[in-house]
C-alpha cells in the first residue's frame, strides 16, 4: 500500500462512514482509510456520484454491469471486489469476468449487451468511439439512457483512477446474506 491506514480519524463525519461500512461490507474498506480519511470533499463528491447515479432511468442491474466491465478493463482490483460484492447483495445475474473477453463471439450475450459492451470498451481503450460503434448502440437504447451509460462508464473511470495510483487492492468482500 502507498499510504498509511487511517483506522481512527477524529472527525465526525468519518467515523459515522466508518461505522456504516463496517455494518455494510463487514469491514472498513480501503477508499475510506486511505482516501477518504484524508479528505472529506472528496468523501462528498463520492457520496454524490452514487446517490446521483439512483436517479438515472437506466435499471440497477445495467448500471453495475457498466461498472463491473469498466472497472475489469481497467484492472482496479479494489473496485472489481466492490462491484462482484454489490452484484452478490443485489443477487443479479452476471457473467463470469472470462465470458466478457470473448463477448463478440459468445451467445451467451444478446446484441443489446453487444452493443453495450462494445461501446464501454472502446471508450475505456481509445477516449472516444466510432460513428459505427455509435451507431450500433442507438437501436437499443434511448439518448438519454446513452448519456447516462457515458456518465456511469466516466465516473466509474474516476473511482479506478482514484484507487489504482493510490495502491488500493482487493478488499476481498464476500457478501454473505445476514437474514
Amino acid at each position: 500500500m502507498r499510504l498509511t491506514a487511517i483506522d481512527h480519524p477524529k472527525p465526525f463525519l468519518l467515523k459515522i462512514a466508518f461505522y456504516l461500512s463496517k455494518k455494510q461490507f463487514g469491514k472498513i474498506i480501503a477508499p475510506l482509510r486511505y482516501i477518504y480519511s484524508r479528505s472529506i470533499p472528496a468523501l462528498m463528491v463520492a457520496l454524490r456520484i452514487y446517490r446521483s447515479e439512483n436517479k438515472l432511468g437506466l435499471p440497477k442491474a445495467t448500471r453495475l454491469l457498466i461498472r463491473y466491465y469498466t472497472s475489469h478493463l481497467n484492472e482496479c482490483s479494489f473496485c472489481s471486489n466492490a462491484i462482484d460484492f454489490s452484484v452478490q447483495k443485489e443477487n443479479i445475474e452476471l457473467q463470469e469476468w472470462k465470458e466478457y473477453m470473448n463477448f463478440r463471439n459468445s451467445d451467451r450475450f444478446s446484441n443489446k449487451e453487444k452493443a453495450l459492451l462494445a461501446y464501454l470498451e472502446e471508450i475505456n481503450f481509445t477516449k472516444t468511439v466510432t460513428n459505427e460503434t455509435f451507431a450500433a448502440l442507438k437501436p437499443y437504447f434511448s439518448e438519454k439512457e446513452i448519456v447516462e451509460i457515458t456518465w456511469i462508464n466516466a465516473t466509474e473511470n474516476y473511482f479506478n483512477l482514484m484507487a489504482k495510483p493510490l495502491g488500493l487492492s482487493s478488499d476481498e468482500l464476500q457478501y454473505k446474506n445476514r437474514y
